[in-house]
């Protein structure tokens, strides 16, 4: 079986959570070392112990990644609304999930989610703090948490009737339906026998591994930031460099930390900027590349997004017009472009790829 790889460019969701009070949103260099707030991002991601990596699994996973063959109707797949040419997501403020018809924008139907898609690029970074990256780290993931592992959150868009499954089967029968569908078809039996030593190959754990592991080859290279992070003072404009200071001495590095610039917790206790409950704190990386914005996609642009943050409740720090500007130059450089990931030429069950992608 022929690899299947794709360069490609990616996405990462937005809500910037609320910064805490800082120093002051002054541009001038913050007190304390950059390295107290941030890490260049990993070379290559860590893998469980229970889901070690392997070409053929990873391989197996983008093709179950992108075959409809998972949902009720046959007719959306996991890429639906976590597209390459969208950075891994779908552009929409709530994604259309088992009844839509089209992609990104131009998508329509009737079962809307309640959430803004998140991109999956650096999901097999999610959770990583300052520490040392050599040992594996895992979630939580959703804008709520709720699944602790990568594994555990691959299955359960399948099993939602609005986003996948649909409403004519069971949440019980979905993965039952789905490994009868996969099991008869050869292709997926050779690319789950070769992926999986255990019997039966085709579960749906090993949906979910399959899956996972291909999710964690979705990863940012290196950005002009990370460069300054390592030293190269040359690797930032002057502005962009007075943008990194606010958005540090403004106190949004607090909950933006890390290599992700995400702590990926709910900070109950911050000013409430939107009408929905806390949600985590996204990654920034590659935000820049990624619209609209907020969980519930209420931002058209990167800019209009950082200034939600102008009024904090009582936090001392007030952050002006001149501010937006400069954190939001300083966020683009947090942007990688040098790869893009295109779409497989086929799945092995033989239906449209990406699911009803097509107007």
């Amino acid at each position: 079986m022929k690899s299947v790889t794709y360069p490609f460019i990616i996405l990462s969701a937005l809500i910037l959570s609320a910064c805490e009070d800082g120093d002051g949103a002054s541009g001038a260099t913050p007190d304390e070392p950059l390295a107290t707030f941030f890490k260049p991002i990993p070379d290559e991601p860590v893998y469980p112990e229970d889901n070690d990596y392997s070409d053929i699994k990873a391989e197996l996973g983008e093709l179950l990644f992108w075959d409809p063959i998972l949902s009720g109707s046959q007719n959306v797949a996991c890429a639906t609304c976590h597209h390459p040419n969208f950075a891994w997501a779908d552009e929409r403020a709530f994604s259309i999930g088992s009844d839509g018809v089209g992609l990104g924008s131009d998508r329509v139907g009737f079962e809307e989610t309640g959430m803004h898609s998140p991109s999956i690029v650096n999901v097999a970074f999610t959770g990583m703090g300052l520490e040392e990256d050599t040992a594996f780290v895992s979630g939580g993931y959703f804008w709520d948490l709720r699944a602790n592992t990568l594994e555990a959150q691959a299955v359960q868009p399948i099993k939602s009737d609005v986003e996948m499954r649909g409403f004519d089967i069971a949440e019980e029968d979905i993965f039952p339906i789905i490994v009868e569908r996969l099991s008869a078809i050869p292709e997926y039996v050779e690319y789950f026998s070769q992926a999986f030593d255990e019997e039966p190959t085709i579960t749906e754990e090993n949906i979910a591994k399959a899956i996972a592991t291909f999710q964690r080859t979705v990863i940012t290279q290196r950005t002009r930031f990370d460069d300054y992070l390592d030293g190269d003072e040359t690797a930032l404009t002057p502005r962009e460099i007075t943008g990194l200071n606010k958005f540090v001495n403004g106190g949004c590095a607090r909950c933006h930390s890390g290599p992700l610039l995400s702590d990926n917790t709910i900070h109950e206790d911050q000013p409430v900027i939107t009408s929905a409950d806390a949600v985590r704190t996204p990654s920034l990386r590659n935000v820049a590349l990624t619209a609209p914005y907020m969980h519930d996609g209420s931002r058209a642009t990167l800019r209009s997004a950082v200034s939600l943050y102008e009024d904090r409740g009582d936090l001392e720090v007030v952050l002006d017009d001149d501010d937006f500007g400069d954190i939001t130059v300083f966020l683009n450089t947090l942007t990688d472009e040098t790869f893009y990931r295109g779409v497989p030429a086929s799945v092995p069950s033989g239906l449209k790829v990406g699911g009803d992608i097509d107007l």
